[in-house]
């Protein structure tokens, strides 16, 4: 008697669930975590509607005189904001990046990159530079491990041993911090243009193409910002929010402002900067203090704030992507945000010492109202976000109102993720905000106040950075060389 072979398919639950991962372009976690939130946001808009919070004046706000002027600027920088926001969308939605220039006429580059304890990480970033779609006889790199104390260099000589005719790799014997690492690579850079890219990130093959052409193509451009993405999304629910939320601080804003040419701040990531244009800041930028002491922080918004200054125009290049790991704890990321936001304050404060001045041509208001705007934003949303929250918990109803209004407003924001990336991870966009003005909005205010606070706190400061003293560099591999033009 013959047998008779029948195979079993998967159970037709199963089918449905791996179907509708994959149509979502997520994993069947993803499915359930994005159904749960959306339960949420709509139960917030819900309750809010049927508890008649969504509405409400809230006239007893207006019985005393705080209340009523609170509410009453709120309504009017609300108002404010919201004309800002729509003349923002419309620049974006004219903002296009220029198109790569041909292997003939693309500058010579030079790409450096510091690294400080990362690893294995920093072999990954020198490789896919490398990698580029860019003429290598065009190309320099310069990796610096800046006095790491785990197996950083060995990584680093391993990528420069597989790249030798374009990688020089610098060791330095103590620790200087990323403004001491970026000094040499300046000081041994060989191209006409200089970038400059993180040690925890890694690049798309055209991305170089696209950062440098700016600058080859227009003279009155100093710098060029890229795209940066967030490239370890699965390391947890914050890497997942900050995913959805950097598109619209990375590409949203600085595809605006890039239509003005006033980029506020050139993402340390991977950024392009014209030669001449750094060496014309160089002493400026290496000798910056603040309250007498040596600047060691956001060195790319210092380097950006004078190229400004000398009258070069900032654009952004869209397609010019990098990915980057960012924090997956609560506290990784609250140190990274009071890092920035400290050097926010100290670089707006620096650029009111010039904005006064005509110190360019074309865009010179408009690059004025939009470093306004932003110093306002830093500002005036935590007052209210402030006086809101102290209310709420006085005011259960005037809570979900609140929360009603940021689910409606973070919806609102993330339709553009949706449009420029065409997944579902909008989601969590909308999440971001509840947890930012809930839970995060205290880092700005706290940031403004401790902006003398110069440590990167993700980085331990070693006793050469604090004195003042570097060590020397120990080079390996190639030597620098001026490349061909």
């Amino acid at each position: 008697m013959s047998q008779l072979n029948v195979r079993v398919g998967p159970p037709p639950l199963r089918v449905v669930r791996d179907s509708l991962a994959r149509l979502l372009d997520v994993s069947w976690y993803d499915v359930a975590l994005k159904s749960g939130l959306v339960c949420l946001y709509v139960g917030i808009l819900w309750a809010a509607y049927a508890t008649g919070s969504m509405f409400n004046p809230f006239r007893g706000l207006h019985n005393s005189r705080i209340g009523g002027f609170v509410m009453t600027f709120g309504a009017g920088y609300s108002s404010l904001m919201l004309f800002v926001t729509l003349g923002r969308a419309l620049l974006v939605m004219a903002y296009r990046p220029m198109k790569s220039l041909s292997d003939e006429d693309l500058p010579s580059v030079t790409v450096i990159i510091p690294a400080y304890n990362e690893g294995p990480d920093v072999a990954k970033s020198i490789d896919s530079i490398a990698r580029s779609h860019y003429p290598r006889e065009k190309m320099q790199i310069i990796a610096i491990d800046d006095g790491s104390k785990d197996d950083t260099w060995h990584h680093m000589e391993l990528a420069a041993k597989r790249h030798p005719d374009i990688v020089c790799a610098i060791r330095m014997d103590k620790n200087g911090g990323k403004r001491q690492g970026l000094r040499v690579g300046f000081a041994l850079a060989a191209g006409d243009v200089l970038v400059t890219m993180d040690s925890d990130s890694v690049v798309a093959r055209d991305s170089l193409r696209s950062l440098v052409t700016p600058i080859a193509k227009d003279p009155r451009i100093g710098a060029v910002a890229g795209n940066v993405k967030v490239q370890n999304r699965s390391a947890g629910i914050l890497p997942r929010m900050m995913r959805a939320s950097f598109v619209l601080a990375f590409d949203f804003t600085r595809a605006y402002q890039s239509k003005i040419r006033s980029v506020l701040c050139t993402p340390g990531a991977f950024s392009a900067y014209r030669r001449s244009a750094v060496e014309a800041v160089l002493s400026d930028w290496n000798n910056q203090s603040w309250m007498g002491k040596p600047s060691t922080i956001a060195e790319d918004r210092a380097l950006t704030n004078l190229i400004l200054r000398e009258g070069h125009e900032i654009v952004f290049q869209s397609d010019a992507v990098v990915w980057t790991n960012v924090p997956n704890t609560y506290k990784q990321m609250a140190r990274m945000y009071q890092r920035w936001e400290r050097g926010n304050v100290r670089e707006n404060l620096t650029y009111l010492g010039f904005c006064w001045k005509p110190f360019r041509k074309r865009y010179w208001a408009h690059a004025n109202v939009e470093a306004l705007l932003n110093m306002g934003e830093m500002i005036f949303p935590y007052v209210l976000i402030a006086t809101s929250l102290v209310y709420g918990i006085l005011n259960p109803f005037f809570m979900l109102q609140y929360l009603a209004y940021v689910v409606i407003f973070g919806s609102i924001m993330q339709s553009y993720y949706w449009m420029k990336e065409r997944n579902t991870d909008c989601i969590y966009g909308v999440l971001y905000n509840l947890f930012w003005f809930t839970c995060f909005w205290w880092v700005v205010p706290y940031s403004i106040l401790t902006a003398n606070n110069g440590s990167w706190m993700t980085r331990s400061v070693s006793a050469a950075q604090s004195n003042g003293t570097f060590g020397e560099p120990e080079q390996a591999m190639s030597t620098p060389q001026r490349l061909a033009a």
